[in-house]
């Protein structure tokens, strides 16, 4: 009977250490792919910073950046995953604060997360340009000095401002304008006058001003202060998507979105 106790009580404690196990594991930050420059710091200048190397462990509140030949796939504790792509920065946040921040400092990144279940706190990403919120999505980030945007490869993204409302303007919209203007400009003086009137009235439909807006699959905006134009998916962005699944697609195949 004793005997019988003891294995009882050694079984419940190696279930006990598998569920600790998983249960760490779910909020680890791991690096399970790294190529080129890759290194963590503390600090955001990368004072004392450390090279990473696949299977290293992020600290919370600790930065990851790459070089211009680097690149790396980071499993986000139970998330998902993300890709930095060359010379980009991100921060994790505090796994005892926020465990569900992300700051994208700079550079090129695609996020690919879980759908969350109904209660769970969404993911929140903030840059420079916007704070993101999602649920379960694919998406790149670009943040660098020629190109502000965010591209929607599936899911829903949620684009909120940090200050003042967004100036919106649908692209269809933006080329059917263009191109009214272009016969505009060959019609003759009467015409021209019903053109003037129909921009007027035109720029008052096509432009929205607000504090946030969603972006759904394949769409994207593109940004220049708090001006946004939305439309779809650029040839860039899909480029620089397709490239990023194709060496990221061992783990970015395990994510339920």
């Amino acid at each position: 009977m004793h005997f019988l106790t003891s294995i009882g009580g050694i079984i419940a404690f190696l279930t006990y250490l598998c569920i600790a196990s998983v249960s760490f594991a779910d909020d680890l930050i791991e690096v399970v792919k790294a190529d080129g420059m890759v290194v963590m710091s503390e600090t955001t200048d990368l004072q004392n910073e450390r090279i990473v190397v696949e299977k290293s462990i992020l600290p919370a509140k600790y930065f990851l950046s790459t070089g211009t030949d680097g690149r790396a796939v980071i499993r986000v504790r139970d998330a998902g995953y993300i890709v930095v792509d060359k010379s980009s920065k991100v921060e994790f946040g505090d796994v005892n604060d926020n465990a569900n921040f992300l700051r994208h400092i700079t550079g090129i990144i695609f996020y690919a997360l879980h759908s969350l279940k109904g209660g769970h706190p969404p993911i929140e990403i903030q840059t420079d340009i916007a704070f993101l919120g999602v649920r379960g999505t694919r998406f790149l980030v670009a943040d660098t000095h020629d190109r502000k945007e965010v591209g929607v490869r599936k899911g829903l993204v949620n684009v909120a401002s940090p200050g003042e409302a967004f100036e919106i303007y649908r692209k269809e919209q933006l080329d059917e304008f263009e191109a009214f203007k272009r016969e505009g400009k060959q019609a003759i003086t009467e015409e021209k006058r019903s053109f003037s009137e129909y921009r007027a009235n035109t720029q008052k439909e096509f432009v929205e001003y607000k504090r946030e807006f969603g972006l759904g699959a394949n769409r994207m905006a593109t940004f220049d202060g708090n001006r946004v134009v939305e439309g779809e998916l650029s040839e860039a962005s899909i480029k620089d998507i397709e490239t990023i699944e194709s060496y990221a697609k061992d783990w970015l195949d395990e994510v339920n979105d």
